[in-house]
């Protein structure tokens, strides 16, 4: 047995030895000529793999393996901690005053062209029964403006405003009245530069007066009252109601007048889904111009159903309207869909129509060189299909996209009046078309103190018997930002752009249709509050001093400046 063993143990031996000799033999030939120090980090692998770092810590691996296995369980125990409620003790609370309220302001101004400015307002401060105020402004010019014949002509303007309103709280309902006073005047000193294909002026040149005294002048007086009453209820307590009336008195230097009331009514009521409701009114205007008279009523129906689903909305319904007089009815379509998939797009649809009726006071609103007595017709909104998206890019980003075709009746549109020399006064003329508008509006709001809106508009007209929409641009861009520093500084430019638009060709001969140039306007406007109580202001109009008409043969006042003052208290 001992002999046994000790062969086994030299056989073992034996072949360790000659196994080591056998695996230094390669190693040995491939040394010879080189004396290098190589470090073998890991054995050879026929494979790609990844990266491994020499380490120089070595690594102990123990010999004996302990198994970490061992039972163990919870034994749950109720603990019952003593609690003991402390009586806090009583501060002395006072609430936040409320913010120091002024009831006054006045402003003062004054410009180039010789335009002084003025404004003063009053009001009562907190009370939970009524409010009370009054506004008074007024703002005129007394400069003169260059025509294209290079005459300086007297281009005065002037308007003033005196408002009383006032406001009575009652427990269900708000009762609303205001009283009003206006007084405009415009200087006419438009008069044609054009001349004919033969030489001769448009306007003779001993009509082309440029001294106040003998430009002609225009004014008109405006004395009016408005009262309404709505109801304070929310939505799903009762049915909601609305009564607006007024009254409107006008008259000009022609001693033409026109009277105009209106009275409107609207109810509706919410369900969980349903909503119900609609809008009645009327229209009574007289108006004089002797010998002439002219006296008419119009109404309009307008009730509606609405329809709120998940993220659907629907509000539908017949419109009905009373032409002059009642001399015939007319029927509208009225449908809104807006489809809010998500809060960030929603798009929308729908059908509308509606009865428009003009006024002696709104057209001279609208154009103060007007003629006298001028042949105003209602227009007739037959039917308007429109669709859009609306919704944000981002929370401070909001954007809306719009399509909508119309056909319509009695469009009306401003010619100068051929009978007069000077070509300085309006008639409205009338057709019948389409209109074809795009637009879109996107704002960025990056905080209350920074602020962008972009507006924009492309029309395309098509008349029944008009060369063109005279006086009607093709295009509208309007772009506004603000921006306001620690309260104390308020900056806003406005940047108004206008296509080319279109006026009767003064010759003939020439053509119908005469194209002019669009305009571009840049207005900027600071205000700066020196203390509590008083700021400054700068105002500046047509920045870069474009010479651009917005009515034919009035050329508008260049670059113009006002500043003044606030006082609050």
């Amino acid at each position: 047995m001992t002999r046994m063993n000790i062969g086994l143990y030299g056989y073992c031996k034996y072949c360790f030895t000659l196994l080591l000799l056998v695996s230094q033999l390669p190693g040995l030939k491939a040394q010879e000529g080189m004396n290098k120090e190589v470090n073998v980090v890991r054995p050879y692998s026929p494979t790609i793999g990844d990266a491994f770092k020499t380490r120089f810590i070595p690594r102990l691996d123990d010999s004996v393996q302990v198994p970490t296995h061992f039972d163990y369980f919870i034994q749950a125990a109720r603990i019952n901690p003593l609690l003991r409620l402390k009586d806090l003790d009583a501060n002395d609370y006072r609430p936040l005053p409320p913010d120091d309220l002024k009831p006054s302001q006045i402003t003062l101004g004054f410009g180039n062209y010789w335009t002084p400015m003025g404004k003063l307002s009053l009001n009562t401060l907190r009370n939970q029964k009524m409010s009370l105020g009054v506004d008074a402004s007024h703002q005129s010019s007394q400069g003169f403006v260059k025509m294209a014949d290079e005459r300086k002509i007297y281009a005065g303007y002037g308007d003033s405003k005196v408002r009383l309103y006032g406001q009575r709280f009652l427990p269900k309902s708000t009762f609303a009245s205001d009283v009003y006073f206006s007084e405009d005047h415009h200087y006419l000193y438009g008069y044609s530069t054009d001349s004919l294909k033969n030489g001769t002026p448009v306007t003779p040149m001993n009509f082309r007066l440029t001294q106040k005294d003998s430009v002609p002048f225009q004014r008109f007086i405006i004395l009016g009252t408005k009262m309404g009453l709505r109801s304070n209820q929310k939505s799903n307590n009762g049915w909601q109601y609305r009564v607006d009336g007024g009254y409107d008195f006008l008259l000009d230097d022609r001693q033409e007048m026109e009277h105009e009331g209106k009275l409107d009514v609207s109810l509706s009521k919410e369900f969980e889904k349903i909503s119900l409701g609609g809008e009645i009114g009327g229209d009574y205007v007289y108006r004089t111009h002797q010998p002439n008279t002219l006296s008419y009523a119009i109404a309009h129906l307008d009730p509606w159903i609405g329809f709120n689903w998940k993220f659907v909305k629907l509000l539908a319904g017949p419109k009905v309207a009373m032409d002059r007089n009642a001399e015939k009815f007319l029927f509208y379509p009225r449908m809104n869909v807006e489809i809010n998939i998500t809060n960030l797009l929603v798009p929308y649809f729908g059908l509308n129509g509606y009865y428009e009726n003009h006024t002696y006071r709104s057209i001279t609103r609208e154009n103060p060189y007007i003629v006298d007595n001028p042949e105003i017709k209602p227009t007739n909104h037959r039917f308007i299909a429109y669709g859009g998206l609306r919704g944000r890019i981002a929370p401070a980003v909001a954007f809306n996209l719009s399509v909508s075709w119309e056909d319509a009746r009695n469009l009306f549109f401003y010619v100068p009046d051929e009978t007069s020399p000077l070509k300085n006064k309006f008639l409205a003329v009338y057709d019948n078309g389409s209109i074809l508008k795009s637009g879109g509006e996107i704002s960025l709001r990056q905080s209350d103190n920074l602020s962008f809106i972009l507006k924009g508009n492309y029309y395309q007209y098509k008349l029944d018997s008009l060369p063109a929409p005279w006086h009607k641009p093709g295009w509208d861009l309007n772009f506004t930002t603000r921006y306001a520093w620690k309260k104390k500084l308020v900056i806003k430019a406005d940047l108004f752009l206008f296509g080319k638009y279109s006026v009767p060709e003064p010759d003939p001969l020439i053509g119908k249709v005469k194209e002019l140039n669009g305009l571009v306007d840049v207005n900027l406007t600071a205000d700066y509050r020196i203390t509590s109580w008083m700021a400054a202001f700068a105002q500046v109009n047509n920045l870069i001093s474009d010479k651009y008409f917005i009515w034919q043969n009035y050329p508008m006042q260049r670059i113009n400046i006002i500043a003044g003052l606030s006082w609050i208290f």
